[in-house]
């Protein structure tokens, strides 16, 4: 080894061994005299306190601050004179480090440089006497001792590990508990002000400025290097704008703290962008963000908020929030809202002087334009007031296509044409529970629609309708569409039917005016048909289906009122018609319920006369029991028997009668769900007048002039006047003894009609031919005939034969 080498080796050795050995030495000599070091820093830094301060222990920490020495202190407790009461201590600490001034050792006085606090808590607490045990720091009397040249070193370095730092302010209802895992600051003092830098990492527990109210930032993690300054003349503490993360999210915050105010004032700005919409909400207070609670924002946005407030009981302070976004998805319990931009605001004191809390809160959105299942929608302005019992008001509108409709309908409608636009005012309640009923104002309008009322198979094109709002109550205003068959002009109105559509569908009313110049019922008898279950849309995507899930369930619940609801219909009717069945002049009071259909005040012209019907129709499958009071004025009985199908009988036919009826009928029977009379169904009473009538062709009494009178014409016969009141049970028409007198025979007929088979009718017919000898008194022979359709072929035959 060279010799320089060698030499610098030597002397390098020899200089750490004389410091390792002086380090030794002062380790020996803190050792040596510790118990006086303990006694003269309590003593020293008990000087400004009035309570009870303990060390356990005082021994050197060498390595710690090396070349330098520090002093480690265990078990530390600072307690005031009341912790017998409260046993809150102010300071409970396992460690303290304090970096001393190596030389001032040796004159076996203390000289703090640093102080390093680990492993504890500083608990700063106030009764709700309003007691506090910061007390301890209050100015107290000492003896006078002798001047000291000698100038206390100031605390230039300060550092805390694992230190839970509480505020706990029982009176004013105030709790800060913030784990400080890690905090290093340095103070640069001058005789005005305070600089100090801090570096830390924190836990915040709790950070409640009402603890009524619950906590800002709970349970959140916070890490920040941050500059203060504290003006000694003005009481104030800044916090210039910084940046600073929560949960790993950079923020940038001011703050300003003015202590010389009573009660302490307080401001802090926080600004973030980009930042998660569940973030930000869960670093309000429970108060605040329960009620945003059903609503998420999947990407991120700009935030700014501002805190003003006092540090005093109950205070709440007033907070005030405003973002902005674009592009978004905004996720609500309706579904999700894409491409949905706007800006907004919260504010918890929406009017001056009125409080800071929830009654007076509100949340404002501006220039809203989203898209929700493809249906655009936009809003200037979009208000939740009263956080409480939240209502959101706002003026919506939107333009589409029908065909947009079709995801959401639930396989109820099928549009196929046309457009919409709408234009809403809209109140009404967020949460589940509130009474408060919503509320629409505005209007709906449907261009040129074409569509599917696919559980009832109804086709209709060409609609165009408006569709007033007004509060709880829906107007339909000039409704025009057109069927296969008819056109109809409607008008119609649904009172309370935003608050009774979901509660009670069944006290819905619906009032509709309806007028056509033509309607085919037969496009309508689904009334008296089951639904068809819709189809199901299956080629949607999981998402869209998803969103959609919602909607659905609102087709479905219109579904649900519009099967439900009572409706009352009045309708004027050119001209009306029903598989054979045609009228003119119709004029029609209708009633719909939940059980039946009521027919009410029915006139019509039909057959050259008139008919008056009122009664009820009872769906029941395919088994729809009515009920029929019907007046019938001179109508042609060959068109009145054509248009109902003959009534089920099948030997007396629209053919084989004329004349003109007029009767009363009180009736029930049964129709089946295509529209038709159920064979053997009908039961009542049938009151008949026939005028200038005819039997034509009527096979049966054809059949007896072959035999008994050849010379007779029974092919025409007619009679002025025939009258009797029917019987009818089920498939049988009981007739009552009755006299006719027509152009070819005088007879006495009682019987029973059989519908189709049953048939037993017996006539006694004098043989004088009635146009022959009406001037001869007496019956003469009377022929006893019976008709009867007891052949195998069900058609009715005369023969001879008494009852």
């Amino acid at each position: 080894m060279k010799r320089w080498l060698r030499i610098t080796v030597l002397t390098g050795g020899s200089l750490l061994a004389l410091v390792l050995l002086l380090w030794l030495l002062l380790a020996l000599y803190i050792h040596l005299h510790r118990h006086a070091f303990r006694e003269q820093l309590t003593e020293r830094l008990s000087r400004h306190l009035h309570g009870h301060l303990t060390i356990r222990e005082v021994k050197p920490s060498l390595l710690r601050s090396f070349p330098q020495v520090s002093m480690e202190l265990d078990e530390v407790q600072l307690q005031d004179s009341l912790w017998q009461q409260h046993r809150h201590s102010l300071l409970d600490v396992q460690r303290i480090f304090v970096k001393v001034n190596t030389l001032s050792l040796l004159r076996r006085h203390l000289d703090i440089r640093e102080i390093t606090l680990q492993d504890g808590t500083i608990y700063l607490y106030t009764n709700k006497e309003g007691y506090t045990n910061t007390s301890v720091f209050a100015r107290r009397d000492h003896p006078p001792h002798k001047p000291s040249s000698r100038k206390d070193a100031d605390i230039a370095r300060l550092q805390l590990r694992n230190i839970l730092f509480v505020l706990d302010h029982r009176q004013k209802q105030k709790l800060f508990r913030i784990q400080v895992q890690s905090l290093s600051g340095s103070v640069n003092a001058s005789d005005t002000a305070l600089q100090v830098a801090v570096r830390t990492r924190l836990h915040i527990h709790d950070f409640a400025f009402n603890t009524g109210k619950g906590s800002y930032l709970h349970n959140k993690q916070l890490a920040t290097s941050l500059q203060l300054n504290f003006n000694k003349r003005l009481q104030t503490l800044s916090i210039p704008a910084q940046r600073l993360e929560i949960d790993g999210q950079p923020l940038v915050m001011a703050a300003t703290f003015s202590f010389a105010q009573k009660p302490a004032a307080f401001a802090i700005q926080i600004a973030a962008a980009r930042m998660p919409f569940s973030s930000a909400r869960a670093m309000l207070s429970p108060n605040i963000s329960r009620k945003l609670d059903s609503i998420d924002l999947q990407q991120p946005l700009d935030l700014a908020a501002q805190l003003n407030g006092y540090i005093r009981y109950r205070d709440t302070p007033h907070v005030r929030i405003s973002w902005a976004t674009a592009g978004n998805t905004l996720v609500t319990r309706v579904g999700e809202w894409t491409n949905c931009s706007f800006k907004g605001d919260f504010n918890n004191e929406l009017y001056p002087g009125q409080g800071h809390n929830d009654e007076n809160s509100a949340v404002h959105l501006y220039g809203l334009r989203t898209e929700w299942n493809g249906l655009p929608l936009s809003a200037d302005t979009i208000q939740v007031l009263n956080l409480k019992h939240p209502v959101l008001m706002g003026r919506f509108r939107s333009e589409f296509s029908l065909l947009k409709l079709n995801a959401l309908a639930g396989g109820t409608f099928q549009f196929t044409a046309g457009k919409a636009s709408a234009n809403l005012l809209y109140k009404g309640s967020l949460l589940a529970g509130d009474t408060l009923p919503p509320y629409l104002e505005g209007a709906v309008q449907v261009q040129d629609g074409a569509l599917a009322y696919l559980p009832r198979n109804l086709q209709l094109h060409d609609c165009n309708a408006t569709v007033e709002l007004s509060g709880q109550d829906l107007f339909f205003r000039n409704v025009r569409m057109q069927s296969a068959k008819s056109a109809l002009q409607m008008e119609g109105s649904m009172r309370n039917i935003l608050r009774l559509f979901y509660k009670a569908p069944e006290k819905v009313q619906l009032d509709w005016e309806i007028r056509s110049p033509e309607i085919d019922l037969d496009e309508f008898r689904f009334f008296l048909s089951p639904r068809r279950p819709g189809r199901a849309q299956h080629n949607k995507t999981a998402k869209t289906a998803a969103a959609s899930r919602r909607a659905r369930r609102l087709a479905r619940q219109l579904e649900v009122v519009l099967n439900a609801c009572n409706v009352n219909m009045q309708v004027q009717l050119d001209r009306l018609s029903y598989r054979r069945f045609s009228a003119r002049q119709v004029q029609a009071d209708l009633g719909l319920t939940q059980t039946d259909i009521r027919l009410r005040r029915i006139s019509l012209s039909h057959a050259g006369g008139t008919l008056l019907l009122n009664g009820e129709v009872r769906p029941n499958g395919n088994n729809n029991r009515f009920r029929l009071d019907a007046d019938i004025s001179n109508v042609q009985i060959d068109r009145l028997f054509y248009a109902f199908e003959n009534f089920g009988m099948q030997t007396l036919t629209s053919r084989n009668l004329k004349g003109l009826l007029s009767a009363r009928a009180d009736i029930t029977g049964n129709l089946h769900d295509n529209g038709q009379l159920a064979p053997g169904s009908l039961f009542g009473t049938l009151r008949f007048e026939l005028k200038q009538g005819a039997l034509v062709h009527f096979a049966p009494l054809e059949d007896i002039g072959t035999f008994f009178f050849r010379k007779r014409n029974l092919s025409y016969i007619t009679f002025d006047r025939l009258r009797n009141t029917l019987q009818l049970k089920g498939n049988r028409i009981i007739i009552p003894p009755m006299q006719i007198s027509s152009s070819a025979l005088d007879m006495d007929v009682n019987g029973v009609y059989g519908m189709p088979t049953g048939t037993d009718i017996y006539m006694d017919v004098p043989l004088r031919n009635p146009e022959k000898e009406t001037r001869k008194k007496g019956r003469g022979i009377v022929l006893h005939l019976r008709a009867t359709d007891d052949n195998k072929d069900g058609k009715v035959k005369i023969k001879l034969g008494k009852k």
